[in-house]
């Protein structure tokens, strides 16, 4: 993932390793939520951050530019002249029942003035009576 042998540590955008490995990318957000290089997270580190870890994390960063933030996909996964397919993907319905509950409470919510600022969470409901609410 580092750059090629005459530019080496230099980052080219997320590698096709990256954007083939599943279980890299799930490594890789771990040691970006917890700020710790991928050797070290791999039990060969010693903490400090390597080339290879410092290039891997430029990438993940690259990949994670590269994914909306609404579907999850890549601009690449859709271009048929990069070798993607425009069909690769088909629609499918989730409901989420806490989802449900906050679009209720926020129709409840007054337009203008007296609404803005106003968001609507969920909290366990053990926690409330804790808080005697």
């Amino acid at each position: 993932m580092a750059g090629t042998a005459a530019h080496p540590g230099q980052h080219r955008g997320a590698g096709k390793r990256l954007i083939a490995d599943a279980q890299l990318r799930d490594e890789l957000e771990l040691c970006d939520r917890y700020g710790i290089p991928h050797s070290q997270y791999l039990g060969a580190g010693d903490g400090r951050w390597t080339d290879t870890d410092r290039a891997k994390a430029l990438a993940y960063a690259a990949y994670r530019r590269s994914v909306c933030g609404s579907c999850g996909t890549r601009a690449a996964e859709w271009d048929e002249s990069a070798g993607g397919d425009r069909f690769a993907y088909v629609t499918t319905t989730v409901r989420c029942v806490g989802c449900e509950l906050i679009s209720r409470e926020q129709d409840q919510v007054p337009d203008g003035p007296d609404g803005y600022g106003v968001r609507i969470g969920l909290v366990p409901r053990e926690v409330r009576k804790q808080h005697g609410q």
